[in-house]
């Protein structure tokens, strides 16, 4: 069983690593924004290549942090894990090659005649991250978070400079921030070779996992690619809907790169609360120690969004020398109001991380591409609606609307699967306090530091009353 302290310690490990390395790539948007007018294609092959490794992995990853937890020859597992990935990696990677052979070539402005392309980089790219992934999935089950923040560290540092090296002094533009990519995760791969003399093994190699990889990936697979829908179809929306997309792609990218903090926070704690709650179960002491966890995490996650919704617009316009503005606002017409939307969605799947130890504990996991599917349907029927009207802000109301809906959903639902009572009543006026302070300073109001003072008080309270007074016990039991 995982304990609440070594969920912290590997959450704050994960949690800077993501932070520092978030912090790094934050300087490719000003890098690509003022580099001529290719990153709103960027903008829409990166959808693609998430939507590539979902289907390498096929559910794979869930499934195995899922047997992991009740299999008896862990070894066995993770042997199998590895050479089952390695193989359908390449057998996809041939079948893609073949479609890719057959297929004329398209116009080299459409998002068919782009990916055709750039097709070799891209299916590198998915390659070598799916198989990256998989060895961090046994790094986390495993409990290495140092290994693994080190190593993506590294990796990302490597794709950044080949980024400025390709990008800016050999001018080779979409071509150069996908060669990073491909030398960068070529990299981090090569950093993860001792993980594979360590764990594989040939001989260990299990048909009987392989099938139980595969029924349980069935299930995860769906929730996968409808929750990559909904973050993603937005772009392609845009770029559908709209007259001379592709600045208003990469000005709806770039939006979403500076409001994407509170995710990597997010992602960052779910990398160990994963792990955790399926170690923990679903009795009534463990039930406890999410309902804690998860409102401390809340309060954190909205704190952080309050922040950055007051930041970030401002970062937007910030003039770095030798490069240009943070945002090319003259390349990608950026309106810096839909940030706060955006920061918005985020809360709310934070909220849905929260609550979702029941779907795994519980066995409930043919409800998880329910959920998904209808955030994706959601999301889809609302862009639709609104971004011929509204455009990017369109795109980030749908977004928010879509997360609020999922979450109410599982929550729901979470009443007779397992209840995990937050402390709502705090979180809510957090929330509302939070709006306030943040409209304050979208309206330039004199009101606006005052907001900003309390919002920061009322922080701290909760932090005390629900972070360090209530979790310092947990810790000692």
């Amino acid at each position: 069983m995982i304990s609440i302290k070594s969920l912290f310690k590997s959450s704050i490990i994960y949690g800077l690593g993501s932070a520092l390395v978030r912090i790094m790539t934050f300087a490719l948007v000003p890098l690509y924004t003022n580099d001529g007018g290719w990153y709103g294609h960027y903008v829409m092959i990166f959808p693609i290549i998430g939507i590539l490794r979902a289907c390498y992995s096929h559910g794979s990853g869930d499934s195995f942090l899922k047997l992991y937890s009740q299999s008896k020859n862990k070894k066995e597992l993770i042997s199998t894990y590895i050479i089952h990935t390695i193989i359908v990696t390449i057998g996809i990677s041939i079948i893609l090659m073949i479609i890719h052979y057959f297929v004329p070539l398209q116009n080299a402005q459409s998002l068919i005649g782009l990916l055709q392309i750039y097709f070799y980089y891209i299916l590198i790219i998915v390659g070598l991250d799916t198989l990256n992934y998989r060895i961090m999935d046994i790094l986390r089950i495993k409990n290495y978070p140092l290994y693994y923040m080190i190593v993506h560290f590294f990796g990302q540092l490597i794709t950044i400079l080949l980024a400025i090296y390709y990008v800016t002094n050999q001018g080779l533009g979409l071509k150069g921030a996908l060669l990073a990519l491909v030398y960068g995760g070529l990299m981090t791969f090569i950093m993860f070779v001792p993980i594979l003399f360590k764990y594989i093994d040939i001989k260990k190699y299990s048909p009987h996992y392989v099938k139980q990889i595969f029924a349980l990936g069935v299930r995860f697979f769906p929730a996968t690619i409808f929750f990559l829908l909904m973050t993603q179809i937005d772009k392609f929306l845009i770029y559908f809907f709209l007259p001379n997309a592709e600045p208003i792609v990469g000005a709806y990218g770039a939006a979403v790169k500076l409001a994407s903090i509170p995710m990597l926070f997010i992602g960052a704690f779910n990398l160990g609360w994963q792990p955790f709650y399926l170690s923990n179960g679903n009795d009534s002491k463990a039930i406890e120690k999410y309902e804690k966890i998860g409102t401390a995490f809340a309060i954190l996650t909205l704190s952080l969004a309050w922040f950055v919704a007051i930041i970030m617009p401002l970062i937007a316009n910030m003039n770095i020398p030798y490069i240009g503005k943070v945002v090319n606002m003259e390349n990608y017409p950026m309106s810096s109001s839909i940030i706060p939307i955006i920061v918005i969605a985020h809360f709310f799947y934070a909220l849905y991380i929260i609550n979702m130890p029941s779907i795994y504990v519980c066995n409930k996991q043919n409800w998880s591409p329910i959920f998904r599917m209808f955030g994706a349907i959601v999301n889809l029927i609302l862009n639709i609606i609104l971004i011929p009207k509204y455009e990017m802000l369109g795109a980030a109301l749908a977004t928010s609307i879509s997360y609020a809906l999922m979450f109410s959903w599982l929550f729901y639902k979470n009443k007779k699967w397992m209840p995990i009572n937050l402390a709502w009543y705090d979180i809510i006026f957090l929330g509302l306090i939070s709006i306030v302070s943040v409209w304050h300073f979208m309206i330039v109001s004199p009101w606006q530091y005052y907001s900003m003072v309390i919002t920061i008080l009322y922080i701290g309270f909760l932090l005390y009353k629900h972070g360090l007074k209530q979790l310092i016990l947990l810790f000692n039991n």
